[in-house]
């Protein structure tokens, strides 16, 4: 076991270059929440976590709210769950959920693999997008907003085993 100073200094630049470079272009990113949105062309938007959230750990369960929903910005639009703590996902824009990513809620890893493409949470009809986009920022605008936070958000997971031990029960050996 090693020990870690309780202020890790800031990643170094080619890390730190290295996770910003797998931001999205085309998104725009609401900061506070990680979440990123993307207008489509029947008018609904494409809503998703950046893949600074899966800092938190290892994403276990995802339970959205249900389509026909009404939101408002920053409320609920569902839990992302890992072994050791529960995540809110809030709206990054207030809207109607339309339609909820079935293959995420079948498999939550996809947001890690993937959160840009297949790993999209819901899409929502917005109330008011040209509201909500003036909130949000374009993705350079995020990339130097994140950039003096990201030793924070590259801190080891919530749910970090440092012993790297398979805790699960064996049967023949206890545990």
């Amino acid at each position: 076991m090693t020990d870690t100073p309780l202020n890790d200094p800031p990643p170094p630049a080619d890390d730190a270059a290295s996770v910003l470079a797998r931001l999205s272009p085309d998104a725009l990113y609401a900061a506070e929440q990680d979440m990123w949105v993307r207008r489509e062309a029947d008018g609904t938007v494409t809503v998703g976590a950046t893949h600074l959230v899966a800092q938190h750990g290892q994403f276990m369960l995802f339970t959205p709210r249900p389509p026909q929903t009404v939101v408002e910005v920053g409320r609920s639009l569902g839990v992302m769950e890992t072994a050791k703590t529960a995540v809110a996902v809030h709206a990054p824009l207030g809207g109607r959920i339309v339609e909820v990513n079935a293959a995420v809620v079948a498999d939550v890893s996809l947001v890690d693999r993937d959160p840009y493409g297949a790993g999209w949470l819901m899409r929502l009809a917005p109330t008011d997008w040209e509201a909500a986009q003036a909130s949000l920022l374009p993705c350079a605008q995020y990339a130097q907003w994140v950039l003096p936070r990201l030793a924070d958000k590259l801190a080891k997971p919530v749910d970090f085993d440092e012993f790297n031990e398979d805790l699960s029960v064996d049967p023949h050996r206890g545990y």
